[in-house]
């Protein structure tokens, strides 16, 4: 062991020597000893005797940084705590204000551009921080960007496996979004009402259309598409005139959504490119509004679209939050000047567009198709959500259904005979019935009566005493 200043002084042949061989000993051992050298230099190694460490002077030679263990075990080295501006360790190609430190005790901290990204901190917590207003933490996979994301600023766990698989719960507000059932038909000329299941297309002023269930569809994720074939065109829309196909949510599904930033994502095929509207309203008694735009690049061309209404629904104006009409999503096709206003906030009135919406009602070759409708809490739009065909049926079927059945046997002239039906489905509210008979055999009154959320009468008084049989269909309707 031997420390030297490196100074060689004037002196006789045998003291130079001594000196010379001392100054070399110093630099063959590394400066080896128990304490620092008392001369220092930028660069300058020490081997640290007492703590069994491999130091060297840092440039500004004000400090020693410790490299490793003299007994060459990577083990236990010491560092300053530094901080995200300046860590302990740094990468050099990378800049002095990325790499590990220690923020306080019991603390790692690992940093880049002078953000701290990550702390474990001396509990069991271990926060991921991007240094914005959120805090990130994501796992990409070979194809899939955010194939597990926590999303902190919108309070959101993102797993992409499972946000479009069985495990996602229901998400999906809207009911038939994939067009799939079509209890009524899968053609409807000059529509104004129901066609497929959940839909109602409103039509005022000249123009007419066929509604359809259609296999034009953008990817084999759907078998069905909602077609909009236009049959009497309208090339001059007046103020009040609109064409606009609608979802009517009930209330109990929409409450969640007050103060919740909620996305919606649909496909949509258009003959017309340009702005398209979306209007949220209140559906009861429409007197708020939120309208957004979309771009049709393509004419003719599937297109996947996705816009977000920010803070969710509010609660000023007039909304039913139990079993009434809640939420109108309406898809604009053609609307005039009195439904018009601007997209993006809450407005007081009844809107479905802005002055920017298309026309698609001006000429007889416009077909419009959509499918994959989805409404979903949050700000990302997650894959279509896939129910089972028995599930998005049995949705339906609280709002309508069709059936049939039979009151047979033996009664007396002018005595009431009934059973119950009872519905396949408990109704949104007690429906309103219609019938068509296929068998009256002696029977001269028969109807369906005292409808009820669960069931109603088959009702039949006969002609004449004796056997009888009143058979026939069904429907019953308790759509909003």
């Amino acid at each position: 062991m031997a420390q030297h200043d490196y100074v060689i002084a004037n002196q006789s042949g045998l003291a130079f020597r001594a000196d010379l061989n001392n100054a070399l000993a110093a630099i063959v051992s590394q400066n080896s000893g128990t304490s620092e050298p008392s001369t220092t230099f930028a660069y300058q190694p020490w081997a640290d005797t007492t703590n069994g460490l491999f130091k060297i002077r840092n440039a500004a030679n004000s400090g020693w940084i410790t490299l490793y263990q003299l007994d060459g075990e990577w083990s236990t080295i010491p560092l300053e705590n530094g901080s995200a501006g300046a860590p302990s360790l740094y990468f050099k190609d990378s800049g002095t204000d990325t790499g590990v430190y220690s923020p306080g005790t019991d603390q790692v901290g690992i940093a880049t551009g002078g953000v701290q990204r990550v702390n474990f901190n001396g509990s069991t917590e271990v926060v991921f921080n991007d240094g914005g207003a959120d805090v990130d933490f994501r796992i990409e996979g070979d194809t899939e960007p955010n194939l597990f994301k926590i999303d902190a600023g919108t309070d959101q766990v993102q797993v992409a496996n499972l946000n479009g698989g069985p495990l996602a719960g229901t998400r999906n507000r809207i009911i038939n979004g994939d067009m799939r059932i079509a209890q009524r038909g899968t053609s409807f000329a000059a529509l104004n009402g129901y066609g497929l299941d959940r839909w109602v297309f409103g039509p005022t002023g000249a123009m007419v259309c066929t509604i359809s269930q259609d296999a034009d569809v953008p990817n084999d994720t759907f078998q069905s598409s909602l077609k909009v074939d236009v049959t009497t065109a309208d090339t001059s829309i007046a103020a009040g005139d609109v064409a606009q196909l609608i979802q009517r949510i009930e209330g109990y599904n929409v409450r969640d959504l007050i103060g919740t930033t909620f996305t919606l994502s649909f496909w949509v095929k258009s003959p017309k490119t340009g702005t398209h509207c979306v209007g949220f309203r209140n559906a009861s008694i429409p007197d708020r509004s939120y309208v957004k735009e979309y771009t049709v690049s393509a004419a003719n061309t599937w297109e996947y679209k996705t816009l977000t209404v920010s803070g969710g629904l509010i609660t000023a104006g007039t909304w039913n939050w139990t079993n009434g009409s809640g939420l109108d999503v309406c898809f604009t096709l053609a609307c005039g000047t009195t439904y018009q206003t601007t997209a993006d906030a809450w407005q007081t009135g009844n809107f479905i567009a802005t002055a920017n919406q298309v026309n698609v009602m001006d000429s007889t070759a416009n077909d419009f198709y959509i499918t994959g409708v989805q409404l979903e809490p949050g700000t990302v739009a997650t894959p279509f959500e896939r129910r089972s065909y028995g599930q998005e049926f049995s949705l339906c079927q609280r709002y309508y259904e069709t059936g049939s059945a039979i009151l047979a046997g033996s009664s007396q002239t002018g005595v009431a005979n009934a059973i119950p039906v009872f519905w396949k489905q408990t109704k949104r509210i007690a429906p309103s019935l219609g019938y068509g008979f296929i068998n009256t055999g002696n029977v001269s009154v028969y109807d369906i009566r005292n409808p009820a959320i669960d069931r109603a009468e088959w009702y039949a008084e006969v002609t004449a005493n004796g056997g009888f049989i009143w058979s026939g269909t069904y429907t019953a309707s308790a759509e909003l």
